[in-house]
């Protein structure tokens, strides 16, 4: 007969099997996702770098068209005109001015977008259906995404590149340290964190369309190529998914630019909004939205397209 002391010993030794198995599992799991993680934040960080060098010359018109003090330079002369103004008045190299501020909002935001992506997607993915609704996973992993990057780098940063932008001949600010010690000194340290506000609703907002309109195009193309992605397709479905955000992220980011442009006097978001309003109307709020579509649309292409091939490539070096 088997004594009891062994059949305790017998179901301890399974109890203890099973937890190891059950630990294992989870540390497998854990360790994949966070490989996963780090595929998927250095794929973003090539993509970002990527983007930037292609597109900066449209971020520099973008940003001064937006701005209250020189927008009227390029009032009524078209987008090549503009381009054409700023390379005669300050030379070709002004198209990349500000770039430096600009790699480093671009490169870690867009990494910090991807790590997001791996990091709440999952997660969401779990709960539609249960704690949210079905086919907002995107949405809500965007929001959490902007949430994260406007708290930590991107609204100093931002910051420090609108002032680089909208100064015509590099009269005060030359480069970004003595920009931040410009501002510091003459503001405070908390003058770097100036339109948090709209740069957070600016980031999740379009975050969330962005993520949302990508995985539905990107589902879509997939539909009609028996399940499967081209690189065209990917690139067509960035391209697509920012020409939502270029329209809809629009006021914010139009909101986010005057609050940290230099001495426009608004106090906060909600007074600036006002101002607006009242003073420029309801189409202000679309200043620039044309040539952002024109800067972010093939900037989606090329990061989406970009970000897909180097997470293979990393991914499957990793393996």
């Amino acid at each position: 007969m088997i004594r009891s002391d062994n059949l305790i010993n017998l179901f301890k030794d399974q109890k203890r099997s099973n937890f190891l198995i059950h630990l294992c599992c989870k540390m497998s799991s854990e360790k994949g996702q966070a490989k996963k993680i780090l595929v998927s934040t250095l794929a973003g960080t090539g993509a970002g770098f990527v983007e930037v060098l292609i597109m900066q010359p449209t971020d520099v018109l973008k940003t001064r068209i937006q701005s209250i003090r020189v927008s009227s330079n390029y009032d009524g002369i078209g987008i090549l005109n503009s381009f054409k103004r700023i390379a005669s008045q300050e030379g070709v190299f002004a198209l990349y001015r500000g770039t430096l501020p600009v790699m480093c909002i671009v490169t870690p935001r867009v990494s910090l977008q991807y790590t997001g992506l791996a990091m709440f997607k999952p997660m969401f993915d779990r709960m539609e259906g249960v704690l949210i609704p079905p086919g907002s996973s995107a949405a809500f992993t965007g929001i959490c995404t902007g949430i994260l990057q406007a708290s930590t780098l991107v609204t100093p940063l931002e910051l420090i590149k609108v002032r680089q932008q909208t100064d015509l001949n590099k009269q005060r600010y030359h480069s970004m340290p003595s920009t931040i010690v410009h501002i510091v000194k003459e503001e405070g340290v908390l003058a770097l964190y100036k339109g948090l506000l709209p740069t957070i609703f600016r980031q999740s907002w379009g975050l969330a369309v962005k993520f949302t309109g990508y995985t539905t195009f990107k589902d879509l193309f997939a539909s009609l190529n028996n399940g499967q992605n081209t690189p065209f397709q990917h690139a067509l479905s960035g391209f697509l998914a920012n020409i939502l955000v270029g329209i809809f992220n629009s006021p914010p980011d139009v909101v986010k630019t005057r609050m940290q442009d230099q001495n426009v006097g608004y106090r906060n978001s909600f007074e600036c909004v006002k101002s607006m309003l009242k003073n420029e109307g309801l189409k202000s709020f679309f200043k620039g939205a044309t040539l952002r579509c024109v800067r972010i649309a093939p900037g989606g292409a090329i990061q989406f397209s970009t970000y897909e091939y180097l997470n293979k490539l990393i991914g499957d070096y990793m393996k």
